[in-house]
């Protein structure tokens, strides 16, 4: 330990020596070191970061899959049979997200929250403890309906009672119904799913009371709405576990052949999980890391040039240190320590580079009520990374350099200040700033691609008007209207708003493109072919009325719209897209087409209009298929209200808000923006977001290998002045000093820029891989990029050639 901090010690004072070096390299590492901590912020609350539960490593997640969805959920009697023939488990828990109405009192307005519907082990299973009353009883998940109590969130303690104590006992209303609350969940504990955090937590065996449906969707096994979490006893695998499952499942699909028939059953980790149900998500989050771990490949690089040139200038002090008897073991553990110092420095500052990273990451929007929450944060856990990383890369840069300065010969080393144990070979500082020139080229390329795919979709149509409209959502479940009363108020919301003065048009639909939360539904279209083992498409869909494609301006390619006359009862029709009709009738029209929804059984389903093939998810997304059923025959409780304005769309929220109250004062209404507020948040803002982050990815690692191009140069010329006095002194003219400098500059250009082709190569494939859609091929591109790294690395070799081409040759000659 005393050797370390001597080390320590004598590494700070060769390092203040030179300070210039110490500059170059710290800033660079800095750079490299806070670029990948702030993505990794990113990467951790979007994917990485562990469930806030006791022991998050050891629980599992158990869900169903078919052949086009890997991440399904379970039926809640599934769920009791897998959680009492199981033995490879602690505990087995089941808990179904939903959006509820909450009222503090029962004069209070009633707020939207998310709320999870659990089992009554919940809490126990998971390690929770709360912070003030106490979690379910076993009891109060046994009898549908009777027990209505509640746990709430730390969050809704603190903003709606104060933190008062008291609150144990108190009366809320959930969706009408009173709720006594019997606990307070801890403030570190934000619920099960990374992005939403549920403001109560109520029985799962109060389901059908809430939703006031007729059948107990408890009893249901072909309700696959819960999501199933299981911890692992020690010493059990995940393998020993799925086996154990998949027997059981084995069991139940004979037993329940019409509910459990093909399908799977899945354990997987939280990650696994996350993977599977996010998957642009996890595709963008390894991208941008694979992208940033290219700075800090170049960051290391350049800081390993920087140390390759200082090691001839201390060759002589390595020599006689030697000489004196230190072991080259003993040499090779103080330069790494003066490695580790400069990568521990450039970590520190680099923490302030994260900070700023994440500060703008944190300003990412996400229009949704309730709120879905992605906020990274500069914790413990980039704290953790940071080191890590400074510490990988004090190894990747130092340990190369260390070695080459233990070579020293040690006669020729003592006889000179300068020795020529290195002559004036520069090969390993040479490969390093090809590799660096290659890596920029990649990452210059990937910025291209993404500046010419963003540009595309901002020209690129919609498909959709987005001026001078509003967006209002409802959901009647939510003050638990039956059937008839949601189609009532549906018809008298939306004819009323029609009747509003500045209003030219309103229509209902179950959703609008680029909407979070998007309807989807089961195809199976008539005489089509699955492969074996599937049974039907999950596709996206949206449920709108007769006035949907009018009012936001949807072209209908082929056919028609749907009209008053499709209504209950009537022959049951449908509007699909280009790609719909491609994929499932190619080279046919899709006129006249059928298919069934959900269940084969189902009346078939005639395709009257085709409409063109538009973005839904994502501005950059790949052709999908789409299909629009009219809502008076597929009704849903949860709806969105679009109105067109004649002049300012906002003026129009307080006159439809004064109508629902009237309707309804219990009735919700939330996501209250403009169509176009809407559109410039969710299809603008975000990917400009990804965009604006890779092309400062390319552009630091550009500079960085400019840095390292510039010193490798400089240092070059400071080697070949003796020979350059001699060329001048045979007849060598200033520019022709100024060529041979610039040219040797070219050639490591030229050199970077092939070997940077090869790596494009990859850099296309992953990207076309993680933003399919949105990364755009652009042959301008391949030409620019070329052509912006010859200009650059010419520029940077310019001054030290300059300084060369006035290098006086008597001078030169005397030089070492």
């Amino acid at each position: 330990m005393i050797t370390f901090f001597q080390d320590i010690r004598y590494a700070a004072r060769i390092l203040l020596k030179n300070p210039g070096f110490t500059l170059i390299a710290v800033l660079s590492l800095a750079l490299g070191i806070g670029a990948n901590s702030a993505i990794f912020g990113l990467a951790d609350a979007i994917l990485l970061r562990p469930l806030p539960i006791l022991a998050p490593s050891s629980v599992m997640n158990i869900g169903n899959t078919t052949p086009d969805n890997p991440y399904g959920g379970v039926s809640y009697p599934n769920y009791r049979d897998l959680q009492a023939k199981s033995q490879s488990f602690d505990g087995m828990i089941a808990s179904e997200l939903s959006t509820v109405s909450v009222a503090t009192s029962a004069k209070a307005l009633p707020q939207v929250y998310f709320g999870v519907l659990v089992s009554d082990n919940f809490f126990q299973a998971l390690g929770v403890q709360p912070a003030l009353g106490r979690a379910f009883l076993p009891e109060e998940g046994k009898v549908p309906g009777r027990d209505a109590v509640v746990v709430i969130s730390d969050d809704l303690w603190q903003t709606q009672f104060a933190k008062d104590p008291s609150v144990i006992g108190r009366s809320i209303r959930i969706k009408g119904i009173d709720f006594t609350v019997v606990g307070v969940a801890p403030p570190t504990f934000t619920g099960v799913d990374l992005y939403i955090h549920p403001a109560v937590y109520v029985p799962g065996m109060m389901s059908q009371r809430l939703d006031a449906a007729p059948i107990d969707p408890n009893q249901d096994r072909g309700d696959r709405s819960y999501s199933v979490k299981a911890r692992l006893k020690p010493g059990v695998s995940r393998q020993t576990a799925q086996a154990e499952i998949a027997t059981i499942w084995s069991g139940l699909q004979q037993q329940y052949p019409e509910n459990n028939q093909n399908l799977g059953i899945v354990v997987r980790t939280e990650l696994q999980t996350r993977i599977a149900r996010e998957g642009p998500d996890a595709a963008l989050v390894g991208l941008l890391m694979a992208l940033v771990s290219v700075v800090l490949l170049i960051a290391c690089a350049n800081v390993a040039s920087l140390l390759l040139g200082r090691a001839r200038a201390r060759t002589r002090e390595i020599a006689l240190r030697i000489s004196l008897g230190a072991s080259r073991t003993r040499l090779l553990s103080q330069l790494l320590t003066e490695s580790l110092l400069l990568s521990l420095i450039g970590g520190a500052l680099g923490l302030w580079i994260a900070y700023g990273g994440i500060a703008f990451f944190q300003t990412i929007p996400l229009p949704s009520d309730p709120p879905i929450v992605i906020r990274p944060v500069l914790d413990a856990r980039v704290l953790v990374f940071s080191l890590v990383a400074a510490i990988l890369s004090a190894i990747v840069f130092g340990l190369a350099p260390a070695l080459s300065s233990l070579k020293t010969d040690l006669v020729p080393a003592l006889k000179t200040n300068n020795s020529t144990a290195f002559g004036g070979r520069t090969i390993g500082r040479n490969i390093l700033v090809v590799g660096q020139i290659a890596l920029s080229m990649a990452l210059l390329v990937a910025a291209g691609m993404l500046l010419n795919g963003f540009r595309k979709s901002l020209a690129a149509d919609p498909g959709f008007s987005t001026d001078h409209r509003l967006m209002l959502e409802f959901d009647t479940s939510l003050v638990r209207y039956s059937p008839q009363q949601t189609t009532d108020f549906y018809r008298k919301l939306v004819d009323q708003t029609r009747a509003l003065p500045g209003v030219r048009s309103a229509t209902l639909a179950r959703s609008i493109p680029f909407l979070p939360d998007q309807y989807m539904t089961d195809v199976i279209p008539e005489g089509y072919q699955f492969p074996k083992g599937q049974n039907s498409d999950a596709l996206f869909a949206n449920i709108v009325d007769e006035r949907y494609f009018d009012t936001l301006n949807v072209a209908i390619d082929h056919g028609r719209a749907f009209t008053v006359d499709d209504k209950d009862g009537s022959p049951r029709v449908a509007i699909v897209n280009q790609q719909f009709a491609k994929t499932y009738w190619p080279n046919q029209d899709a006129i006249g087409k059928r298919f069934h929804l959900n269940d084969p059984k189902a009346p078939l389903v005639e395709i009257v209009g085709v409409t063109h093939t538009n973005k839904y998810l994502f501005v950059g997304e790949t052709p999908t298929s789409f299909v629009y059923l009219p809502s008076a025959q597929t009704p849903s409780k949860q709806m969105l209200l679009l109105v067109q304005t004649s002049g300012d769309a906002t003026a129009a929220a307080g006159a439809v808000r004064e109508l629902v109250r009237g309707l309804d004062a219990n009735q919700p209404i939330f996501n209250v923006r403009t169509l176009s507020t809407f559109f410039q948040q969710r299809a603008v803002t975000v990917p400009w977001l990804i965009t604006e982050v890779i092309i400062t990815m390319g552009l630091l690692g550009l500079t960085l290998a400019l840095v390292g191009l510039y010193g490798l140069i400089a240092y070059s010329v400071s080697r070949r002045t003796q020979e350059i006095g001699i060329r001048m002194a045979i007849g060598a003219n200033k520019r022709d000093v100024l060529r041979m400098i610039i040219r040797q500059g070219l050639v490591l250009s030229l050199a970077g820029i092939a070997l940077g082709s090869v790596a494009t190569y990859g850099v296309v494939r992953l990207l076309t891989a993680a933003l399919a859609g949105f990364s755009s091929m652009n042959p301008i591109t391949f030409i620019f990029v070329p052509m912006l790294l010859i200009f650059v690395t010419l520029a940077a070799c310019y001054i030290p050639a300059r300084r060369a081409s006035l290098v006086d040759p008597m001078v030169a000659l005397r030089y070492e």
